[in-house]
């Protein structure tokens, strides 16, 4: 209330038995996290000037880059900086881009939108990523070549959408002229897709990146490429006011090297 009356304006308002933050409130919460994200990175800085390096990134991995990329950056990271903290959030980009925006984590890595979701965010691509068709290993479908419309007649596992993949495939029967196949499953989980793909004749949309153990030890296999261009750029998001750390540029040139050694699919 004392908050209220100083600001002069409404932060909460009653709803049924409870309260809940009125746009003004919630814009000040978000001013808040802000400014304490905003402390903590200044204390970091004053006990790296001090010769203590620990500095804490907060990190929110969408799906593909939690395969290969950031744990080859991280594993970079820590040796050169054994001192600092990577605290690493998984999640869809729904479920990340508030806590970007909150202050709660300091970078999102994964694929960019296109439009960017706002003035407040922006976005830099690290590398282009080619989704490809995968099965089983002894899909009825595997080394025939398949066309579009033989793959139509199997069902199919993706995302929810409006994700870019999800879009992407559904662009990929649209310009072939039929009609999408069944989606029984929706799910972005790799570890829940490659379990049901295993379990059945159902098919998916991926990045080779995301499902390399399993193709190298054959349980899964590339059934086909994609019949039209399903590239997404893959790469970081993060506040557009945002001044990163030293400790956090630090991570971003490991990153950024990574991306320069590693061949991606």
């Amino acid at each position: 209330g004392d908050l209220q009356l100083s600001l002069r304006k409404v932060l909460i308002e009653r709803r049924g038995r409870g309260i809940a933050f009125t746009e003004p409130g919630r814009k000040t919460v978000r001013q808040f996290r802000l400014a304490r994200a905003e402390l903590r990175a200044g204390l970091a800085e004053l006990e790296a000037a001090n010769g203590h390096d620990t500095g804490r990134i907060s990190i929110g991995a969408m799906p593909l880059c939690r395969a290969r990329l950031l744990p080859a950056a991280a594993s970079a990271f820590y040796a050169q900086y054994p001192e600092a903290k990577l605290s690493i959030a998984e999640g869809a980009f729904a479920e990340l881009v508030e806590p970007l925006r909150d202050g709660d984590i300091d970078l999102m890595i994964g694929a960019i939108r296109e439009p960017a979701p706002g003035a407040d965010i922006e976005q830099r691509g690290l590398f282009v990523d080619r989704p490809v068709i995968i099965g089983r290993t002894g899909h009825p479908l595997a080394g025939t070549a398949p066309d579009i419309t033989a793959l139509s007649r199997y069902a199919w596992i993706v995302p929810s959408p409006p994700t870019p993949l999800r879009l992407q495939w559904e662009q990929m029967f649209e310009v072939a002229g039929i009609a999408s196949p069944d989606v029984p499953i929706e799910c972005g989980s790799v570890i829940t897709i490659r379990q049901l793909l295993l379990d059945g004749d159902l098919l998916t949309l991926l990045s080779p990146d995301q499902v390399r153990v399993e193709l190298e030890a054959g349980w899964l296999t590339i059934i086909a490429e994609t019949p039209t261009d399903s590239s997404r750029t893959i790469g970081i998001s993060t506040r557009a006011d945002w001044r990163p750390t030293a400790t956090q540029r630090a991570f971003l040139r490991c990153l950024d090297e990574t991306v320069s050694t590693m061949q991606f699919a």
